[in-house]
């Protein structure tokens, strides 16, 4: 495990030297949510993967519950840079040990790259083996972030992932919802094994509770390779959850040598999301009730990944 939990922590420093950079415009256009907007996330490809670029709200056909709905809101970039605020946890996977000079090493490269951070944007990064740890709550703050770095002890233990993603929810729950009147897309970005030994696989509850919190999972998996598959990866449980499409996630294999690519593909999938809102009918917008959503792509061939496909909707008192 040491050579993973090695390359887990790099895989941090290499995250927020990719994502900065694109974080480097913020847009003029200010959208103020209010309480009773659903909101939801959404990407766009084609059917070989590649992201459909430039719609209009015009090119969206949102239902609930099978009725369409008005856009009230409707964003896209058009930028070569991520335009929106982001409130992201990195939630790294330290289930064995890793050598102090190590440790050191990667702290240094941190505090490099994290210079590069806007305030726009707000980090936290998370550790978790048996137990989840926060190292640094949001913060841009470089200082804060390196003393963080220098708290990494060995843990070993067992794995919970899925506990510790449910914890990462709630703390983004707990994150400033806007900055500069524009609301924070909420990001968890799992760098893990994919696997669980201590919570259940069934997670239908934590899906749950990430759409209704906004939260998008993405996850970089440190594969495993199986001779009797062929060599081709095992699947996780994290797989198995289904978790990360559910919220509108997308999973990247990390190979051992070169994590480059996966973490410009993750800034890129961010950057080419579009946010979607409406105001469910008043007859319905304080019932209680779970209610489904489904957005449609007017372009032959899209195919929409949401970051949600229910809401359940506030319950009025007078009900």
């Amino acid at each position: 495990m040491t050579t993973r939990c090695s390359v887990a922590l790099l895989l941090i420093v290499e995250a927020i030297a990719l994502i900065a950079p694109v974080l480097a415009q913020q847009s003029d256009q200010v959208v103020k949510l209010e309480t009773d907007l659903v909101v939801v996330d959404a990407t766009v490809t084609d059917k070989d993967g590649n992201f459909i670029r430039k719609l209009k709200a015009e090119d969206f056909a949102l239902y609930e519950d099978g009725e369409l709905r008005k856009l009230e809101v409707f964003e896209a970039s058009e930028e070569a840079a991520l335009t929106r605020p982001l409130a992201i946890v990195f939630l790294l996977d330290i289930s064995g040990s890793i050598e102090p000079e190590q440790l050191v090493k990667q702290r240094e490269a941190a505090k490099s790259f994290f210079k590069l951070v806007r305030p726009d944007s707000t980090f936290a990064v998370v550790t978790f083996a048996t137990e989840f740890r926060v190292l640094q709550d949001f913060t841009s703050d470089l200082n804060k972030i390196d003393r963080a770095f220098q708290r990494i002890k060995d843990v070993g233990g067992g794995t919970r992932l899925f506990g510790s993603i449910d914890r990462s929810i709630s703390m983004l729950k707990k994150a400033p919802r806007f900055r500069a009147g524009r609301r924070l897309r909420r990001v968890i970005i799992a760098i893990t094994d994919g696997i669980d030994s201590l919570d259940p696989v069934d997670q239908t509850d934590l899906i749950r509770r990430a759409n209704e919190a906004e939260v998008t999972v993405y996850s970089i998996t440190l594969p495993w390779y199986s001779p009797a598959l062929g060599g081709n990866r095992i699947l996780t449980l994290l797989d198995v959850s289904r978790i990360v499409p559910l919220t509108g996630g997308k999973d990247f294999s990390a190979d051992a040598k070169d994590f480059t690519p996966v973490f410009k593909a993750v800034a890129e999938e961010i950057r080419s999301s579009y946010t979607l809102a409406f105001y469910p009918p008043e007859k319905t917008r304080r019932d209680g009730r779970v209610h489904q959503i489904r957005i449609e792509c007017k372009k032959s061939g899209a195919i929409v990944r949401a970051s949600r496909t229910s809401y359940q909707a506030s319950k009025s008192k007078n009900a």
